[in-house]
């Protein structure tokens, strides 16, 4: 039985501070409070499983509370500039950039949505500086406000995708079972350092509207205690600059979604709800022609919806995804070192 899979990584401010100003990109980020009830909406209306994941600042209730809410070890980075705790000051005058409380909400009360985990501050683990330890402390604090809503993680989204072998041990003691991969293709299997810079990068734009690396047809891979279920594509945004290559792009995902329904494998889509910030009607219209793309397929090849969360459900399952030719068979069940203080 071949699976769609959507994770999305759900981090307003905190994941794009680094690298934008709020006059920049600020439109974006507040652009999700109108376009995340929207994405819902769609999610609702075709029964699609969603994993959202969620940087654990989002689910703070307000500036004080952030600021009572530490690790015991703060991310060592050299680059301190890239640490969300040197943004206090925009942090306390534009909380609407940074604090969802209520966004979280509105997931959870929507079938088949999973809030997982994107790290608690947006951790770097490719980062010069960061350790384990420190990642360990960040990941105590995302489980402690989110056992504060309700949620136990099971899943978890690497920021920036950068994925680092020695902080793959730290996940099973969080309880993460599944987590986001990259694809094992040259353009992709780093994560944010994409080989060849910004040769690279014209590539990966290539590739996201013809088949430069593949029809993206993912398995689940098993390593140890954990699960990866690596990324197909990226949803690019539509924008005015780029509009004559969204036909293209949205006929790539389709044409990739079909190889994943006919071959019995994962399509494993992802994006940011803040580049639905902007331009939210003609996002809405790429993301509900997926949808209607994957309501055909399901007709057709019996593909079904998971969250990454559904995965770690069965063992039987994962070694189904292991070795394709048995694939028909599966079936999915139902579609300390954090502180508060001053």
């Amino acid at each position: 039985m071949s699976r769609l899979v959507i994770s999305l990584d759900f981090e307003l401010f905190w994941g794009v501070g680094h690298a934008h100003s709020f006059a920049s990109y600020g439109a974006n980020v507040l652009g999700e409070w109108r376009a995340i009830p929207r994405m819902l909406a769609l999610f609702r209306q075709y029964g699609i499983r969603v994993s959202w994941a969620t940087v654990g600042m989002v689910m703070c209730r307000h500036y004080k509370e952030w600021r009572e809410i530490r690790p015991s070890i703060l991310p060592g980075y050299i680059r301190q500039k890239i640490s969300p705790y040197t943004m206090d000051k925009l942090v306390r005058e534009q909380p609407d950039l940074f604090f969802a409380r209520s966004l979280v909400e509105q997931i959870l009360g929507t079938p088949g949505q999973e809030v997982a985990t994107h790290t608690y501050s947006h951790f770097y683990c490719n980062e010069a500086g960061a350790t384990p330890e420190q990642f360990s402390a960040d990941l105590d604090c995302a489980r402690m406000i989110a056992a504060d809503m309700g949620v136990h993680y099971r899943s978890l989204v690497f920021p920036r995708n950068q994925i680092v072998e020695k902080f793959l041990a730290v996940l099973p003691d969080a309880g993460i079972q599944v987590y986001r991969g990259n694809a094992g293709h040259w353009l992709y299997r780093n994560g944010d350092a994409v080989a060849g810079r910004l040769a690279g990068r014209a590539v990966r734009l290539a590739d996201s509207c013809v088949p430069l690396s593949g029809k993206r047809v993912e398995h689940i891979e098993r390593r140890g205690e954990l699960m990866n279920l690596p990324a197909s594509l990226f949803l690019y945004p539509w924008s005015e600059r780029h509009r004559a290559l969204a036909p293209m792009r949205l006929l790539r995902l389709k044409q990739s979604m079909s190889a994943a329904a006919r071959t019995g494998g994962i399509f494993h889509l992802w994006w940011h709800p803040h580049n639905f910030g902007v331009n939210t009607d003609q996002n809405l219209a790429l993301l509900e022609s997926l949808l209607q793309h994957y309501c055909t397929l399901a007709q057709k090849y019996g593909m079904q919806s998971s969250c990454m969360g559904d995965f770690p459900e069965s063992d039987s399952l994962v070694e189904k995804y292991q070795n394709p030719s048995s694939l028909h068979a599966a079936a999915l069940p139902g579609s300390g070192s954090c502180v508060r203080g001053g």
